[in-house]
Parts: C-alpha cells; sequence; structure tokens
C-alpha cells in the first residue's frame, strides 16, 4: 500500500476514515477477498483442533469422520472414498467461483509500478 496514496487524500482534505473507506479499502480488497478465501479453506479441513477439542460422535465434523472408517485392522475403504470426495467439493467450487480473486490477492504486492 503505497504511502503516497494516504497523503494525497489528506492533502484532498479527506478524513481518517474517508481515507479508509475510499482509498485503502478498495486497494486492498483483492488481498482482504484471499485472505478470507483461503483461511475459509483452512477451518473447513481441519483435522486436528476438532479432534482435540471436541471429543464424541455427537461432535463430530466431516474431517474426523474419516478416521472413523479406519481401525487397526479393517477399512472401510468404499465408505471412505465417498466421504473425501465429498469433503473436496466445496473447497473445490470456492477455487472455481472465486479464482480470479485468489489470483488477483496472490499477485496484488508483486508488480511495482
Amino acid at each position: 500500500m503505497p504511502r503516497e496514496l494516504d497523503e494525497a487524500a489528506v492533502v484532498d482534505g479527506a478524513g481518517p476514515v474517508q481515507i479508509f473507506f475510499r482509498v485503502i479499502f478498495p486497494v486492498l480488497r483483492s488481498v482482504i477477498m484471499t485472505v478470507i478465501i483461503l483461511q475459509s479453506v483452512l477451518i473447513y479441513n481441519d483435522f486436528q483442533h476438532p479432534l482435540y477439542f471436541l471429543p464424541g460422535t455427537e461432535n463430530a465434523t466431516v474431517q474426523l469422520t474419516l478416521l472413523n472408517f479406519q481401525s487397526q485392522f479393517t477399512t472401510q475403504s468404499n465408505l471412505l472414498f465417498a466421504t473425501i470426495l465429498l469433503v473436496t467439493i466445496p473447497p473445490l467450487i470456492m477455487f472455481i467461483f472465486f479464482n480470479r480473486k485468489i489470483v488477483e490477492g496472490m499477485a496484488a504486492g508483486s508488480v511495482k509500478g
């Protein structure tokens, strides 16, 4: 975020709130969208925190049901692969719809000029 944008807004007579909502926020919108999208996928795919902090079968998340289909001696492969397919669909749909925003946010600070 170039400091010159803030200084130009101050010279034009904008206050701190106007600087944020009319100058800073529109420039950082793609970066904010990228962070929100990637963090929501990360939280959706979290396995370790629900395993430790939500004990019991009534609090099981989709990722924890993958663990239930495996045991020491047997694995229910058909149910395991069906659940894996269901788990991968929401992040895939998010990527398809928000692909342009993700790329904009990743490349926002990489090009100078």
